[in-house]
């Protein structure tokens, strides 16, 4: 199989990141149960109104984006001696096609 030029350095740089980063897995359990419940409640007229389900990644976005206001120091990075904080959260999710 032939790779493309950009194939390639993808790939090199997916192999670089895996070999040049800590790989860390936590596993926290939450009580899930008023989720359940109001995605119960809500799924169907949301889906008739979007057009698709009502997932948890919803959920989740908007409990990460809580946190980053309560805790304004996570959002935010050091450059050289100064702290760069911001007044956005700005939320990548990966997804598959």
């Amino acid at each position: 199989m032939v790779l493309s030029v950009l194939n390639y350095q993808v790939a090199e740089r997916l192999v670089a990141a895996k070999n040049e980063t800590a790989m860390l897995t936590t596993f926290n359990e939450v009580d899930m149960t008023a989720i359940y419940d109001l995605r119960t409640e809500y799924k169907d007229d949301f889906k008739e109104k979007h057009g698709l389900g009502l997932g948890f990644m919803s959920f989740f976005t908007k409990a990460v984006t809580r946190a980053l206001q309560l805790f304004p120091d996570v959002n935010s990075m050091i450059d050289g001696q100064e702290k760069i904080s911001y007044d956005f959260c700005d939320i990548s999710v990966a997804v598959s096609g």
